[in-house]
């Protein structure tokens, strides 16, 4: 019976020396995901604000600059051919006109 008796007082202290152990590793584990979890958000917080100043320096600038240059574009086929269509004194035929 003592025995059995020291084997259970060692077993127990066995599982709470892994409980201990077990106990450790979750707690790491959670810390650890929690850092991963915070450096993804900082991550994408910075990829989003590159993304919006990239948009801010060049993209805006160049859509605003291809537009004044469709006005330009716009105004010169305007001056050169005026706005009844005509080029060089020539009507330029309507597709109903067509047989």
């Amino acid at each position: 019976m003592v025995n059995v008796s020291e084997s259970t007082i060692l077993m127990r202290a066995q599982l709470e020396r892994l409980d201990a152990t077990v106990s450790d590793v979750v707690d790491r584990t959670r810390l650890q995901v929690i850092r991963a979890d915070e450096l993804i958000n900082r991550t994408m917080d910075r990829v989003e604000d590159a993304t919006e100043a990239v948009h801010k320096t060049v993209v805006s600038p160049v859509r605003q600059l291809s537009g004044l240059i469709h006005g330009i574009t716009a105004a010169m086929e305007f001056l050169r051919h005026g706005k009844n269509g005509k080029r060089d004194g020539v009507t330029v035929p309507q597709d109903e006109m067509f047989i």
